[in-house]
């Protein structure tokens, strides 16, 4: 009896190892860890684009112009320009200029007989305020009035300024519109394309 019990715990045991080693490898392997984010790249900020120029333009100064194939006396004669006409330049070769013309069409003249025109720069005959105003308002009866002369330079900083009334008769007020009138910014006026100082008169109800 004893040799029989010995054989089964053996057998037991055997078993037993063989059904952990079973259960074991029937375990679910652990997924793989993720593959590393890669890191973006850098991009450089795109460039600003700047504005073209321009076209360069000319004016016929002949009363009337041969408009010729090529830049030569001798090519044929493909339209003709009156005095004054502008012509857009799309190219140059010694003394003759190649043009568009305004049915889009392109030919040589000669540079005898045009002239460059320049820019024209609008003309403002005013300065403008950029500057909020401070509303004016009081309580109960008015108090009085401060106006004050300011003198604006060509870009468009207060550089000086004159109280020409004031009505008030309180200091601490002529200072407040004082300081006002100081920290205001404009936009000069503009005389043969050229920016230029102004006065400038404001006005402050109490």
């Amino acid at each position: 009896m004893l040799g029989v019990r010995a054989s089964t715990n053996g057998l037991l045991r055997t078993l037993l190892v063989v059904s952990l080693g079973v259960a074991a490898g029937c375990r679910t392997a652990p997924p793989p860890p993720p593959p590393p984010t890669p890191t973006p790249a850098a991009v450089a900020p795109a460039a600003e684009a700047k504005p073209a120029p321009p076209p360069e333009t000319v004016r016929v100064t002949g009363s009337k112009l041969n408009v010729r194939s090529q830049a030569t006396t001798s090519a044929a004669t493909v339209a003709r320009v009156k005095k004054g006409e502008k012509l857009t330049v799309l190219g140059r070769d010694g003394g003759w200029v190649q043009v568009k013309l305004a049915d889009g069409a392109s030919g040589w003249v000669s540079a005898r007989y045009v002239v460059k025109e320049e820019p024209v720069c609008p003309e403002k005959p005013n300065g403008e305020l950029l500057s909020d105003v401070p509303l004016s308002f009081h309580e109960g009866p008015a108090i009085g009035r401060v106006v004050v002369e300011a003198t604006v330079d060509a870009s468009g900083n207060v550089t000086g300024t004159r109280v020409v009334e004031d009505t008030t008769k309180i200091p601490e007020l002529q200072a407040r519109v004082v300081n006002e009138v100081k920290a205001f910014k404009f936009s000069p006026p503009v005389h043969d394309c050229k920016p230029v100082g102004f006065v400038y008169t404001y006005t402050r109800d109490f």
